[in-house]
This record gives C-alpha cells, sequence and structure tokens, in this order.
C-alpha cells in the first residue's frame, strides 16, 4: 500500500484520493487472483470490512454509519475497476452473458443441480485424476474397437461407473461442453445403457424400470379418465384406438391435454432413415426431441441438433429422452414442459420441494400468443392439477 495510504491510517485521517485510488488497484488485484470476475456481494464483505476497521479513513463522509451503508463509495470504486480490468475477459463476463437470450448456454445453477443427489462427487478413495482419466481414454479404446455394442461389455460398465465424478466433472463445467465435444470424450455415455447408468447414479433412480412401471400402473387410469372426462377436442383425437404402443398414446394424451404441441417432444422420420438421414431432412432443434422411425417403435434421440443415441422400444426411448434433461443439465423447453414435469412427479417419482426443471423468464401465452412474463411455480398448477383428478380417479377405477 502506498506510505501516504499508511500513514493516513495511523492518524484517523482520510486519505488522498490518489493514495485512495491506488488501493483500489491493490485490492481488485488481490481479489481477482481468488476470484476472476466477484458478485457485488463478495465486493461488499470485502469493502464492509475495510470501513468497519478503519471508519475514519474510509467511511463515507456523509454518515456516521460503519455499516453497509457507510461503504458504498469503497464498494462502487471496487467492483468498477474490477470490472474494467474483466473488460475483454471472456469468462469474466459469462454472468452478463446470461442476460442476452439465445446468444450463449445458460449458467449452471439450481436447474441443473434440481432432483439430483449426486450432482457433482467427490473423487473415491485411492482415486486419482491420472488414474480416471486413463480410464476414460481405455473406454475410448474399447470404442474404437467394438463400437456401440462395446456398451454392453461388464468392463465398460464398471468404467462408466468408476469414472462418474470425471463425467459430471466435464458435464458440469463452465462454460459449457457442447454435446459433440462431450460424445467425443464419453461414447458410452450416449448409448441406451449409459444413459440409464449415469441417471442413476444422478438421481438414485432407475428410469427405465420406474418408466416400465409407471406405464403399468398409470397407462389404464389415464386413458380411461380422458376417455370420460376429455378435456379438449385435441384429447379426444389422441384417444387411442387399439394397445399396441400405449406408452406412446399416454404421451400423445398428456400433450393434448397441456395444449403442447406433438412436435415439441416427439418427431417423426422414415422407418429406414438413418443419423445422418434424419439430421439432413428435419429441423433438429438445439432441446433433446426423440425421434420415431415410421410405425415401427425404432427410435433416436438428438440433442442440440445431433441424433446422438438410438433404440428399438418406444418406452426406452422416452427413458432415454427423459434422463436426458438430468445427465447434461438441460432445461424442459417451452413447447413440452407441462408433459415433462408430468412423466418427472407421476411416472418418475422426483419432486423436489424446491426449484424447476421449466424455463422461467418471459413466455408466449398459450391463450393469447403474446410474450408474459412467466409465474414462478414450483409445481406447474396445470400439472398439479391433473394429478390430484387422477388420484381421485384412480381410487374408483
Amino acid at each position: 500500500m502506498p506510505a501516504g495510504l499508511q500513514s493516513a491510517i495511523a492518524n484517523g485521517e482520510r486519505p488522498t484520493a490518489a493514495d485512495r485510488r491506488q488501493m483500489v488497484r491493490v485490492l481488485a488485484d488481490e481479489v481477482k487472483k481468488l476470484e476472476t470476475n466477484p458478485t457485488r456481494a463478495q465486493c461488499l464483505t470485502v469493502s464492509h470490512n475495510i470501513v468497519r476497521q478503519y471508519p475514519k479513513s474510509f467511511a463515507d463522509a456523509d454518515t456516521q454509519e460503519t455499516g453497509a451503508a457507510a461503504c458504498s463509495s469503497l464498494l462502487s470504486q471496487l467492483k468498477n475497476r474490477i470490472e474494467h480490468l474483466n473488460r475483454n475477459n471472456y469468462l469474466a463476463h459469462r454472468r452478463a452473458q446470461r442476460a442476452v437470450a439465445g446468444a450463449f448456454r445458460p449458467m449452471r445453477g439450481p436447474t441443473d443441480t434440481y432432483g439430483c443427489t449426486s450432482w457433482q462427487p467427490e473423487l473415491a478413495t485411492g482415486e486419482t485424476d491420472d488414474s480416471l482419466e486413463e480410464q476414460r481414454k481405455r473406454m475410448e479404446e474399447l470404442f474404437l474397437q467394438h463400437g456401440v455394442a462395446g456398451g454392453e461389455r461388464g468392463e465398460v460398465n464398471q468404467l462408466m461407473e468408476s469414472t462418474y465424478c470425471l463425467q459430471r466433472r466435464m458435464i458440469n463445467a463452465t462454460p459449457h461442453p457442447t454435446i459433440v465435444d462431450l460424445r467425443n470424450k464419453w461414447p458410452f455415455l450416449f448409448i441406451p445403457r449409459g444413459i440409464y447408468t449415469h441417471f442413476q447414479l444422478l438421481t438414485d433412480k432407475d428410469v427405465r424400470r420406474l418408466m416400465e412401471h409407471s406405464m403399468i400402473e398409470w397407462s389404464r387410469p389415464l386413458i380411461e379418465y380422458f376417455k370420460q372426462k376429455p378435456t379438449n377436442k385435441e384429447v379426444q383425437s389422441a384417444l387411442p384406438t387399439d394397445e399396441a404402443n400405449v406408452a406412446a398414446y399416454i404421451v400423445q394424451l398428456l400433450l393434448a391435454h397441456f395444449k403442447e404441441s406433438k412436435e415439441g417432444l416427439v418427431l417423426k422420420a422414415d422407418a429406414t432413415a438413418t443419423a445422418a438421414d434424419v439430421q439432413q431432412s428435419l429441423t433438429l432443434p438445439t432441446s433433446p426431441r426423440l425421434i420415431v422411425l415410421g410405425e415401427t417403435q425404432s427410435w433416436m434421440l438428438s440433442i442440440e441438433g445431433q441424433v446422438v443415441c438410438e433404440g428399438t422400444s418406444f418406452l426406452s426411448g422416452l427413458a432415454a429422452l427423459f434422463a436426458s434433461y438430468y445427465n447434461f443439465n438441460l432445461q424442459y423447453q417451452d413447447e413440452a414442459a407441462c408433459t415433462l414435469e408430468f412423466i418427472q412427479r407421476c411416472f418418475i417419482d422426483i419432486n423436489p420441494e424446491r426449484g424447476t426443471k421449466t424455463r422461467q423468464g418471459k413466455g408466449v401465452s398459450k391463450k393469447t400468443g403474446r410474450e408474459v412474463q412467466k409465474k414462478a411455480h414450483t409445481v406447474n398448477p396445470h400439472v398439479a392439477t391433473l394429478l390430484r383428478k387422477l388420484m381421485d380417479f384412480k381410487c374408483f377405477v
């Protein structure tokens, strides 16, 4: 610190403007060693501690207080200096990027950890970053040798579980990795078994088993409820005429009830289409979509406009689709947010007391078609209403 500033502090006097500016420069440099872009609250803590220790030298001249109100000018100087130093720093501006809709990928936050029991675990005893990286490279070798079929090998399953900590570290990183980058590093994370295993480690829920059990438990009550009490014309037209693919009918009924577009969750492609064909012929959105091939139950899963996974049962595809939102820290898209939350709460039994996977902020009203500020709800009221009515109805079925 400048000698003049040290002398002023010792004598209980106010330092000169030049000495104070030099002090702020030193403070900003020290703070940035610990945090590239500290929040205003963090800067307030630093400023408050200084004013509390040396009130005669740094408290605002127009106040006799020693609390937060007495350090507003010092806080402003410190925060402005840090922002000046960060003006060309990409990582430091990531907080501001969040406010630019669509320009950047969203920051990590409560939505990412929502419903998770092991979002970012610590290294297992006896493991190091180097040992986990060696295991990851071993899986890359196995994928090159055996392709997707290698995912059924017991060694791969064991390696996927032991490297789970490393997988989460990459997925949770900021800036966010792209799906392409993740797939290059973790190819077995993008096969059905890998998706289900990761989801179970993340949430302590067996998504495939729960989906199968829920369809057995809820398909008849759901179909009978909508037959007796169709909520709109779309529900009436979506009612099944046979039970060849109950899971697909259930999804259609839920989308129709919540007045959500089927294309908001499920797309159709030719029965003989390959992944390359699908990516060329369809405009694949950024948010996940389940792509059904013709009239078969074969499916593909797309994320960020890329086909990342394939399977042969609609129910297994639905499980993989749902798991992808949690595995890769994704929000439910507006086009199918209610349906996905219903599946989450009713079928998978994920019911956190706080938070939501639904995007907050402004959205388009289904009634007026205008952009409105969306209300924040822990449980979507439309989902809560249907769940309550179904529980009542189920007692009499």
